[in-house]
Order: C-alpha cells, then structure tokens, then sequence
C-alpha cells in the first residue's frame, strides 16, 4: 500500500520519541510521509527529528507537548498549522504496576488522561480534516491486557480496553467517509514503556518493528489486530472460561509479576 498516496502527505505521531511512536515515524519517513513528531521530551524529537530529515529527505515538525495537560489541543494546533494531517497514530501511553490501593490517585488519574481523553480530544479534532477531504487513518493503541481485566495492572488495562472499543466503533463509523480505523494490540514488547512501568515484556518479546510491520499489513483490512501468534492466543484464550475464570488466572500471573512493585 502506497501510504503517501493512500491518505496524504503528513503523519502525526504522539508518543514518538522512543518505541512503538518512534518505529512508526521512521516506517512512515522511508515510506516518503512527512512527519509532525508529538512527544514531551523536545531533545530527543529534535535528534530524529534531524536523522529523519537526512536520511529520507522529508519534512518533519517537532512538537513537544505534555497530553496530560488541559492545554494540549491548543499547542498542537500551533504546531500543526495549515498542515492536513492523514494520519494520525494515538500511541502515546504509559502504565503502572502494583496493587490500586497503593498506587499515587493523581498517576493514575494522569494515566487516563493520557492514555484515553488525549486520543478522543486529538481524534475528534483531525477527524474533522479527513472527513472532508474523504480519506485518512487512525491507529489506537491497545494491547493484549484489554481482552481481560488484569489485577495489578488495573487501570492501565481498563485504559487499553477503552482504546480497543473505541476503535473499533469507529471503524465501523467513519468507514463511509473513507477512513481507516485500526486498533493495534501489542503484546509483550521491547521498549522503554517495560521499565516505566516496572512490567516484563514476558516469554517471547516483539520488536518494534514487528509491531509497525502488522499494523500497516492490516490497516484497511480489519478493525483489530493483536502482534505476533502467541500474543494472539494470549488475547482468544479469554473466550473459551467465566470471566471469574479469567480473571483469577490473570490475577495469579500478575500477583506474581507485579504484586510487590
């Protein structure tokens, strides 16, 4: 699929200055998109910033912005400017790990915000832009703890679990105006979110590259897809018991992982 001439010229990437976020915004460079680059840390969005310039001839845009801010919406539309963004990747997120009770009401209010109002706020607003010019893309970012609630890790896959609804409603919603909806699923993965979180990236880790790679095989095609085979059967095999069954295993895995941290 040609990205460039698929749904335009501009990408916007939140999250992008490591990870899942920076994997997408060097597939999208080589691909010939021009890049507005969304993160909090400025250094590091002006290093690949700079990388990506020189090494595929793009454009790019450094946009530094903090989305658990009330301000956010208006500093990305300073940045953005007349620009037609057709592609938007909500990949910014972070999680915690640790019994609820324990945990700082003010990061898990923050992780919301981050995780689930920033990707509604920024949708709504460039959905707008697509829907006019009748083509664009949306990526969500949720992960394999959606497809069951996980102790221990209790907000974060509430938080994942909305991303996953929420795209895949919208799938179906904006289709007819020709835009594509994808909710990506990760599983395990090598990145710099592990540590933050104080999680594991469990027995068969993902790349990055892995990640990027399936959601650009299925975006258009399906509204979900979950990264890697035994991810996905991670992800199914919640079907096949109670969700009292499915929910004690997880917590038993999870207690064992995280119940100290």
């Amino acid at each position: 699929m040609d990205l460039k001439q698929k749904y335009g010229e501009w990408a916007l990437v939140t999250g992008a200055s490591s990870g899942i976020g920076e994997e997408f915004a060097r597939r999208f460079a080589s691909e010939g998109l021009n890049i507005i680059l969304l993160a909090r840390r400025k250094d590091r969005l002006e290093k690949l910033s700079e990388e990506l310039k020189l090494q595929h001839k793009i454009k790019t845009v450094v946009c530094a912005v903090d989305l658990s801010t009330d301000s956010f919406l208006e500093e990305i539309k300073r940045c953005v400017g007349e620009r037609e963004v057709g592609i938007l990747v909500n990949n910014a997120g972070f999680g915690s790990t640790g019994e609820f009770v324990n945990a700082s009401l003010e990061h898990e209010a923050k992780m919301v915000k981050v995780n689930c109002l920033a990707p509604i706020i920024l949708t709504h607003h460039f959905v707008e832009q697509m829907r006019a010019l009748k083509k664009g893309a949306i990526i969500f970012l949720g992960s394999t703890v959606a497809f069951q609630p996980t102790p221990f890790m209790t907000t974060y896959s509430a938080t994942k679990a909305f991303n996953l609804f929420m795209g895949d409603a919208l799938w179906w919603e904006l289709k007819k105006y020709n835009i594509d909806v994808l909710s990506l699923n990760p599983g395990g993965t090598a990145t710099e979110f592990q540590r933050i979180a104080s999680s594991d990236a469990g027995p068969i880790p993902r790349t990055t590259k892995n990640v990027v790679r399936t959601a650009l095989k299925t975006l258009g095609r399906k509204p979900t897809v979950v990264d890697g085979l035994y991810n996905k059967l991670l992800s199914v095999s919640s079907r096949f018991g109670t969700r009292r069954l499915t929910v004690g295993i997880s917590g038993l895995i999870a207690k064992k992982l995280y119940s100290a941290r």
